[in-house]
């Protein structure tokens, strides 16, 4: 049971009433039926009354402080009045129904608490006190009581005085299920919300989003849009739009009318840094632009994943979780876009590996007769079964999640020459990883640079790796004398040798690869004298949920 805490201003001269439930396995709680002799009349303050369910503390009083969630319900004085009635025979309940069904475990207490800022004595409820007169009679004793309930009354609504003898007339309602029928409840995830395309108001950083998202070539009619971790392939369609403060349909940027530019359109190609998109007219200059104002819907890659749904599952009764998701391709992959994979069985808050890359799919491609043709690119299912009638699993939608991780990953080539399991860099102008800065691999870890007292002039490299088949990774180094050679940053990348053979030998090989870390040897000798070097790892994959993974990076340098 979820509680939540009462404020001061609740506390309101409160009546309460406590009930166990006795059902072995528990209750699952619909309602609450409470019977009124008298409510405001038309001519009074209309104030309403409320009910709501608490915890009994330890001491058997109500609790001060906390509500259950969900059964805080209140009814209007017209309400009230079209049921009360000044004989408890011709009185009608009045059902409060839970905003959300309530299980309550067996042999657990309640308190029902009802509450009002009317008047004194303008809602009144019927009530049995144990040696008192029925009412209306004259010879008819009350000559039972609740067994396991106590009323009580209460001023503050903190402090509480009990009644052991007096009980107020009330209902409490129960579901029953079929034990017969299995449930099941079908859930989708939410759509990918549209991307601001800029984070900062400085063009100096190429893979973040920077202001000026728009890339555009003079007489060209291409534009190339920065979009890092877009989850778009070639032939997807992506929105591009602005806010009320941008641009709109009726301005032009560098040439290109934005009726051309602020729409739906289908990608030409796609890197790991954003994609190109084709419009009508011409640009008049090459330039970066869009301002700090672009929206593009974008979508989400799953390579892992965990999914919460917070759950109560009684004893005889059961819960599972299955799925359908939607396949993408990866960077540098050739796997099939937008089939589906089917019943992948789930565990709750577990991570899932999945082998090849899925995606949750924007709008674009949902509606999309050659893709999803309307369909959800997600489904995710909980299925319910009960032995017992009075008790059945149960999820918490509200605060259930699906949290995915996307591997940042691809295998670039330098050129147009389409080799086969490697992608072009297309949004951005390609740079190699043995420049100084802005190497365009999606993947890599570099290390500070490491400050030597003693001058060296060899380096060894030891690092655990798992290499799935399909992958690779490059281990590269620079060094430099600080006294004589300036700045350590201004060097270019060297990449340690893979071959097995000496002088620069390594045991780095395609033998052996397994799901298991394994230790990796890099070596360079001879080199010019250095008291500062540095190492950069670039990763590779034609299948971005089967990646080199890392640990344990130790480095030496000696003479």
């Amino acid at each position: 049971m979820t509680t939540g805490v009462l404020q001061l201003t609740e506390q309101l001269n409160p009546m309460a009433q406590t009930f166990r439930v006795t059902e072995k396995n528990g209750s699952v709680l619909t309602a609450i039926g409470l019977y009124f002799q008298s409510a405001p009349s038309a001519s009074d303050d209309q104030l309403p009354i409320t009910i709501e369910l608490r915890p009994v503390t330890e001491n058997g009083n109500p609790s001060g402080r906390r509500f259950i969630s969900g059964t805080r319900v209140s009814a209007s004085a017209a309400q009230i009045r079209a049921v009360a009635n000044t004989s408890f025979g011709s009185a009608t309940e009045y059902k409060f129904t839970f905003d959300q069904p309530l299980y309550v475990p067996g042999n657990v207490e309640l308190a029902l608490v009802a509450y009002t800022n009317a008047k004194v004595g303008q809602y009144k409820v019927w009530a049995g006190k144990i040696g008192e007169h029925v009412f209306g009679s004259t010879t008819e004793l009350v000559s039972q009581q609740l067994a396991s309930g106590v009323f009580f009354q209460s001023s503050n609504g903190t402090a509480w005085s009990k009644d052991q003898e007096t009980d107020i007339a009330f209902r409490v309602y129960r579901a029953k299920f079929d034990t017969s029928v299995t449930a099941t409840a079908y859930m989708n995830t939410n759509l990918p919300s549209k991307k601001l395309l800029t984070e900062n108001l400085y063009t100096d950083a190429i893979t973040k989003y920077p202001a000026e998202p728009l890339i555009f070539t003079k007489d060209n009619s291409k534009i190339r849009v920065i979009h890092p971790g877009h989850g778009f392939i070639i032939g997807d369609k992506v929105k591009i739009s602005s806010d009320s403060s941008g641009y709109d349909s009726a301005d032009t940027i560098n040439g290109i009318p934005g009726s051309e530019l602020l729409r739906t359109h289908s990608i030409d190609s796609a890197d790991p840094f954003g994609y190109t998109i084709s419009v009508t007219s011409t640009a008049d200059s090459s330039l970066r632009g869009g301002g700090t104002n672009i929206y593009a819907s974008e979508q989400y890659i799953i390579d892992d994943f965990v999914l919460s749904v917070p759950n109560i599952v009684p004893t005889s009764s059961a819960l599972s979780f299955n799925g359908d998701f939607t396949t993408i391709s990866s960077f540098a992959g050739n796997e099939t876009a937008y089939a589906t994979t089917s019943n992948v069985s789930l565990d709750l808050n577990k991570p899932t590996k999945f082998k090849n890359p899925h995606v949750i799919a924007a709008k674009e491609q949902e509606d999309d007769a050659t893709k999803l043709n309307g369909d959800p690119s997600t489904v995710i299912r909980a299925v319910f079964t009960t032995t017992n009638e009075y008790v059945a699993p149960s999820i918490d939608l509200p605060t259930s999640n699906l949290k995915t991780l996307a591997n940042f990953i691809d295998y670039p080539q330098s050129d147009d020459s389409s080799a086969s399991n490697r992608n072009n860099i297309t949004t951005i102008d390609y740079v190699a990883e043995t420049e100084p800065d802005g190497g365009t691999n999606a993947s890599k870890h570099i290390t500070i640079p490491f400050q030597l007292e003693e001058s060296a002039t060899s380096i060894r490299v030891y690092i655990d790796a798992i290499k799935p088949v399909g992958s690779d990774f490059t281990v590269w180094y620079r060094t430099i004398d600080t006294s004589t050679s300036g700045y350590i940053f201004d060097k270019n990348w060297v990449a340690f040798s893979k071959n097995i053979n000496p002088p620069n030998s390594s045991n780095y090989s395609q033998i052996g690869e397994t799901d298991f870390y394994r230790q990796f040897e890099f070596n360079v000798y001879d080199l010019p004298d250095f008291n500062t070097y540095q190492i950069k790892i670039t990763m590779n994959s034609t299948n971005s949920s089967s990646v080199p993974e890392f640990k344990n990076l130790r480095t030496i340098a000696t003479v």
